[in-house]
C-alpha cells in the first residue's frame, strides 16, 4: 500500500523525490499514434513540509504536470519560496497560448526547483536549468539510480524523441541565453578545421560532407555557426570554435588542458593540449599509454608489471567528463592535470551543477552544463556515458585503489583518483578481466570485431584488448588480438 502523504507535515527529500516519481506513474497520455512524457511533480512549502503532487494529464488531458500542480490546482496562491521536486527537466518552449513549464515556476516565485531528468533532446537539454538559474531559482538533482528510473519509465517517449531529431534535422535549437552559443565576428568558416569536421561527421555517424548546405544547416542548428539569413554568410559561435575551431586558444585560452608529471626528485614534465575539443580525446589516449606504458596504478614509480585497467579508464573518463562539463565562460580557468606517484589530481574549472556528495557517493545525475558538447561527445563514442563515467569510477575499489574523491576549491571541482595498489585488497583477478571471454570463444578477435560481439564501443574494445596483452593473456599481430594458450 502508498504511502500516504499529509499535508503540513515534513518528509525527507528521499521521500518527496519517491513520491514524484509515483506520480509519474500514473500519467495519463493524450496520444495513442506516440508516446508522451511522463511527469510527476510534489510541491514543498516554505519550511519544508509537504503541500501537494500532480501528473501529466491529472485533470485534464494534455496539461502537464508542473502546469497541473501550480496553477490549475493552486491559481492565485502565494507559493512564493516553495520547492518543487519533478521527475523531467521543466519544458522552455510551448505552442501559443500556452507556455514553458519553466516560466511557470518563475511566475510562481519558487525558491528550489529539483529536477530528475534532463531534456532527452539535446538540442535544448539544460535550457530549462539555465533559464531557472538565470532567474535566480535554486537548481538541483535527482540521485543518479532515481534519474535510471525515470529514464526507464520514459523508455518509449525518449527513443521516440530521438528518432523524431534524427529523421527531421529540423528543429531550431532553443537555446537558453548562453554566451558560448554567441555570434565570433572576427572569425570565419575557414576558420573551422576540416580534420574535426571530418572527425565529428565520422564518429557520429552523420550523412553530410563538409561544406555542404546540409552540413552548414546542421552546424546552425546545433549553434555551432550563426548564419545571416540576409547576406547568407556565416561565421563560428563559440561553441562551434570550441570544438571545431583549427585555433580555439586564440580567442579561449582557457581551452588548453595542461599535464604535469612528477616523479621522484626529477624535473617535472609539462605537456599542453590545445586545438579543437573533437581531437583532443585520441590526442590525450595516447599520451595516457606514454605516461603510463604499463598502467595507471604504482607503488613506486610509473613503471610496473601489471595493468589495472578499471583505474587507467576511471582516469580516462574524468579527464573527458573535464573537458564536457567544465565552464567554458571562466576566463584563465584551464583544466588541469597533475600527476605524482601517488595519486593523479583533474581541476575542473567551475562548480558541478550536482552535490559533492552525490559525485563522491558516485550518484551525480547525468545533467551538463553543456548539453550540446555531451551529446556530441556521447554520440562521438568519447565517453562512456551522459554523467560524470560514474560506472568507471566505482570499479576503482574493486582493484585495490582508494575511493576517488571529489573537492571543490575556490570555484574549481578536483577529482584525485589514486595510484598506490593494497594487494592485499586486490579483488580482480586477471581472470576476470573484461574480453578475456570473447577472446577465449573466437581465439582472435580485431577491434572492430570485438565491439561489436560485446556491444561496446570500439575505443572501449581497444583499451580491455590491449589491457590483456599487457597481463600476458594476449599477442597482439597486426590487426589481430590472439589469445595466449
Amino acid at each position: 500500500m502508498a504511502k500516504e502523504f499529509v499535508k503540513g507535515q515534513k518528509y525527507t527529500h528521499e521521500e518527496y523525490m519517491q513520491l514524484s516519481i509515483e506520480e509519474m506513474r500514473k500519467c495519463v497520455g493524450e496520444h495513442k499514434e506516440k508516446a508522451d512524457p511522463k511527469v510527476g511533480a510534489v510541491l514543498v512549502d516554505r519550511d519544508g513540509a509537504y503541500f501537494d503532487k500532480a501528473h501529466r494529464g491529472e485533470l485534464r488531458v494534455g496539461d502537464h504536470g508542473e502546469f497541473t500542480l501550480l496553477e490549475r490546482k493552486h491559481p492565485g496562491a502565494d507559493l512564493s519560496g516553495f520547492t518543487l521536486y519533478t521527475t523531467l527537466e521543466p519544458c522552455v518552449k510551448r505552442n501559443l497560448p500556452k507556455k514553458g513549464c519553466y516560466k511557470r515556476c518563475i511566475n510562481a516565485r519558487l525558491k528550489k526547483v529539483y529536477i530528475g531528468h534532463y531534456d532527452p533532446d539535446p538540442t535544448v537539454a539544460s535550457n530549462g536549468y539555465k533559464l531557472l538559474k538565470k532567474a535566480g531559482i535554486e537548481v538541483d538533482f535527482y540521485d543518479k539510480k532515481y534519474e535510471e528510473i525515470i529514464a526507464k519509465e520514459n523508455e518509449q517517449f525518449f527513443k521516440e524523441a530521438a528518432k523524431r531529431a534524427e529523421e527531421e534535422k529540423t528543429k531550431e535549437i532553443q537555446s537558453a541565453i548562453d554566451p558560448i552559443e554567441n555570434e565570433l565576428v572576427e572569425f570565419q568558416l575557414h576558420d573551422l578545421s576540416e580534420e574535426a569536421q571530418r572527425t565529428m561527421i565520422d564518429k557520429m555517424g552523420l550523412s553530410y560532407k563538409i561544406g555542404t548546405d546540409g552540413w552548414k544547416g546542421y552546424l546552425s542548428r546545433m549553434k555551432l555557426i550563426k548564419v545571416d539569413e540576409e547576406s547568407q554568410t556565416a561565421r563560428p559561435t563559440g561553441l562551434g570554435l570550441l570544438l571545431l575551431g583549427q585555433k580555439p586558444e586564440e580567442h579561449f585560452p582557457q581551452a588548453r588542458i595542461k599535464f604535469t608529471v612528477r616523479s621522484g626528485n626529477t624535473e617535472p614534465k609539462i605537456e599542453d593540449f590545445k586545438g579543437p575539443l573533437v581531437l583532443l580525446p585520441e590526442k590525450i589516449e595516447q599520451y595516457l599509454g606514454f605516461v603510463f606504458p604499463k598502467g595507471f596504478s604504482s607503488r613506486t614509480s610509473f613503471d610496473r608489471t601489471e595493468k589495472v585497467e578499471a583505474s587507467y579508464s576511471a582516469l580516462y573518463e574524468v579527464i573527458m567528463n573535464a573537458m564536457v562539463h567544465r565552464d567554458y565562460t571562466i576566463d584563465g580557468g584551464r583544466i588541469m592535470v597533475d600527476v605524482d606517484d601517488e595519486k593523479v589530481v583533474v581541476s575542473s574549472p567551475g562548480e558541478p551543477l550536482c552535490t559533492l556528495d552525490q559525485l563522491n557517493n558516485f550518484t551525480a545525475p547525468s545533467f551538463s552544463r553543456n548539453a550540446k558538447i555531451a551529446h556530441i561527445f556521447f554520440e562521438m563514442g568519447l565517453v562512456e556515458e551522459r554523467g560524470f563515467g560514474m560506472e568507471e569510477l566505482g570499479k576503482v575499489e574493486s582493484f585495490g585503489l582508494p575511493k576517488p574523491k571529489f573537492t571543490l576549491e575556490n570555484g574549481t571541482l578536483k577529482a584525485t583518483l589514486y595510484r598506490v595498489v593494497n594487494p592485499e585488497k586486490q579483488k580482480v583477478l586477471k581472470e576476470d578481466m573484461p574480453g578475456l571471454s570473447y577472446l577465449k570463444e573466437h581465439k582472435r578477435l580485431k577491434t572492430s570485431e570485438y565491439a561489436d560481439l560485446s556491444g561496446t564501443p570500439e575505443r572501449t574494445a581497444r583499451r580491455r584488448l590491449n589491457a590483456l596483452v599487457q597481463n600476458d593473456l594476449a599477442d597482439k599481430d597486426g590487426l589481430y588480438y590472439v589469445l595466449k594458450e
